[in-house]
């Protein structure tokens, strides 16, 4: 049902819950058939960016690959900081998620999420809304900051991680 409803329809509900009292959240969702962790995501996401953080959460546009493939060298840059560390960057339209990479064996390799960076140009202005994850998987908005004007601003939001959200494994 969440997936039928518009980006103006996610915003406006995400206004609304942000009055209705954490112990009746369950029954709002109920009531209206969509899933609390959707309504719950929504209204975190315009609690911390406005409409454009509701934005950056549920649409993932087609950009133009030029775009893209410029964001995605943006960010890839950006996480140099991590060095010694070896962190890769996966590109989905405006969504960037940068993982940890961890060999197992020769063979075998792991690759743990840490952040992911969205973008949602405002005219001429970009915003970069950042997101960690949850033990369940999902991306959500971190709530430290609304959002940033860079890349380079976001990412070390994420190396200093005064939230704790960002848990970077040991290097050893």
């Amino acid at each position: 049902m969440s997936d039928l409803l518009s980006l103006e329809e996610k915003i406006a509900l995400a206004v609304t819950v942000s009055s209705v009292a954490v112990e009746e959240l369950d029954d709002f969702c109920t009531e209206r058939g969509l899933p609390l962790q959707d309504v719950t995501a929504w209204s975190t996401a315009f609690a911390t960016g406005g409409k454009l953080g509701v934005q950056a959460m549920v649409v993932n546009p087609t950009t133009d690959r030029r775009q893209t493939r410029a964001w995605h060298e943006g960010v890839k840059t950006g996480v140099k900081r991590f060095r010694p560390r070896r962190i890769r960057v996966r590109a989905d339209g405006n969504r960037f998620t940068a993982e940890e990479v961890k060999p197992l064996t020769a063979s075998n390799v792991v690759y743990t999420p840490i952040f992911q960076l969205r973008v949602v140009s405002d005219g001429e202005i970009e915003h970069w809304f950042l997101y960690w994850r949850r033990a369940s998987g999902s991306w959500w908005p971190y709530a430290g900051r609304p959002s940033f004007t860079s890349i380079d601003e976001a990412v070390a939001e994420v190396q200093a991680d005064p939230h704790h959200c960002f848990k970077l494994h040991p290097l050893h």
